[in-house]
């Protein structure tokens, strides 16, 4: 301690402040000070937590959309291959069900047969095979008791030449003399083989009544597969020819802007003009138009995953046409931007079970095609600025406009030069 003990103070005179009362104070200080910073950065903690959260949050919902639309994209089959299948279907059905209506006609001749012999035993010795008691069903009395004694004895005597004698003469013991013995064994060795013969022919009639049920159930299977292959065909057929008149008609539509985009050019390039005129660029009356890019500088109409390329072989497969452009996966409703500056030359609304497209006409004979839009927002002459919207994203099968060709949300995207289509990538950045 800083403090002389043995020097006399005046009581009314303040005492000067120890050491360690200096360091408790600046201690104080210090954490008054901390205190007053913290309380000042939590609130730009918070704003950066929550700005941070907010930006994760919609990056994973992003992630999470393009994903469903990719698993989406690829959930269907290829209808040629639907095609295929249906087709083998159809035939296996058609070369199999002639020999199997045959084989169940036989089983049911041979069915017949067998509850005929059935029937004829059981009217000639008057008794029913299906009574539980064979002996109860006997019309003599005595026969019936004879029968139900070497039932039971049979399987004690044995089937040797003893045991047989033997069951012979049990058969016999019961008629005494009133019949001759031979006339009387021959009655019931009758009686008894045909009991045995009705037990074998309901037996028979139940082996063929039990195939006849299997193929029964394989002719309905075949049946309701010939059905279902012949329904599936005709709906594929229809597809594939839906897909067909589509491709054709912006086949034809291709071909009819050509004629267009030499007006379109024009138009593009005066107005770069006055552009250029309007900055002070250019002089009047002295426009150099070789300063003017003849050739459009293109961009990306969207950003995504490509799920299927120029050329694609898969698509091909999948449809059975060519695919003259990019599919950019893309969530349905995403905004779609002009690649170019350009001028519409048709915007197509196929409504809800057609192909919905955008035609742009651009410079140097060049043009591009926005496909699957569930939402056109141009018109027909409208001028475009390259990252002017277009439209919505569609893609989602049986959505508004996008049509036959697709199997989930996306954009295809198609370039055409001097009336072909050319791949994309060669031209985007």
């Amino acid at each position: 301690m800083w403090r002389n003990v043995n020097t006399k103070t005046n009581p009314s005179t303040p005492l000067p402040p120890s050491l360690f009362e200096l360091r408790r104070a600046g201690r104080a200080s210090r954490i008054a000070t901390a205190v007053v910073l913290v309380a000042g950065l939590v609130p730009l903690l918070s704003f950066a937590l929550v700005f941070s959260d907010e930006k994760r949050d919609a990056e994973q919902a992003y992630r999470v959309a393009v994903d469903e639309a990719s698993a989406e994209y690829q959930r269907t089959r290829s209808l040629p291959s639907l095609r295929r299948r249906y087709e083998a279907e159809l035939k296996e059905a058609q070369e199999r069900l002639p020999a199997l209506m045959r084989e169940k006609r036989t089983l049911r001749l041979q069915i017949a047969q067998v509850q005929k012999s059935i029937t004829a035993l059981r009217q000639r010795f008057g008794w029913h095979a299906s009574s539980e008691d064979f002996a109860s069903s006997v019309a003599s009395a005595d026969v019936a008791a004879a029968i139900r004694y070497a039932e039971r004895s049979q399987s004690l005597l044995g089937a040797d030449a003893l045991g047989t004698s033997l069951f012979r003469r049990l058969l016999v013991t019961p008629f005494g003399d009133v019949l001759d013995e031979d006339l009387q064994t021959g009655l019931l060795r009758s009686i008894l083989l045909a009991r045995v013969q009705v037990e074998d022919l309901q037996h028979q009639s139940q082996q063929l009544q039990e195939q006849h049920e299997l193929l029964r159930e394989d002719a309905l299977r075949l049946t309701e597969q010939e059905e279902r292959a012949s329904r599936g065909l005709k709906v594929t057929e229809a597809q594939l020819k839906n897909i067909q008149e589509t491709v054709e008609e912006v086949h034809a539509q291709v071909l009819k802007m050509q004629s267009a985009l030499a007006r379109i050019d024009a138009k593009i390039r005066s107005r770069i003009e006055r552009e250029l005129l309007g900055k002070g660029l250019l002089t009047p009356g002295a426009i150099d138009r070789s300063a003017i890019a003849a050739a459009p500088q293109f961009a990306w109409p969207a950003f995504g995953r490509l799920s299927a390329g120029f050329l694609d072989a898969s698509y091909r497969e999948h449809f059975g046409i060519p695919h003259y452009g990019l599919d950019i996966v893309i969530g349905q409703g995403t905004p779609v931007f002009s690649a170019a500056d350009g001028v519409v030359f048709l915007a197509r609304d196929g409504g809800t079970t057609g192909y919905s497209y955008v035609l742009v006409g651009h410079r140097g004979g060049t043009a591009t095609l926005y496909g699957h839009l569930s939402k056109i927002s141009v018109t027909s002459g409208q001028d475009l600025r390259q990252g002017e919207p277009v439209g919505l994203s569609g893609g989602a099968v049986g959505a508004h406009g996008s049509g036959p060709t697709t199997t989930g949300p996306h954009l295809h995207f198609e370039v055409i030069k001097d009336g072909t289509n050319i791949n994309p990538r060669n031209v985007l950045p």
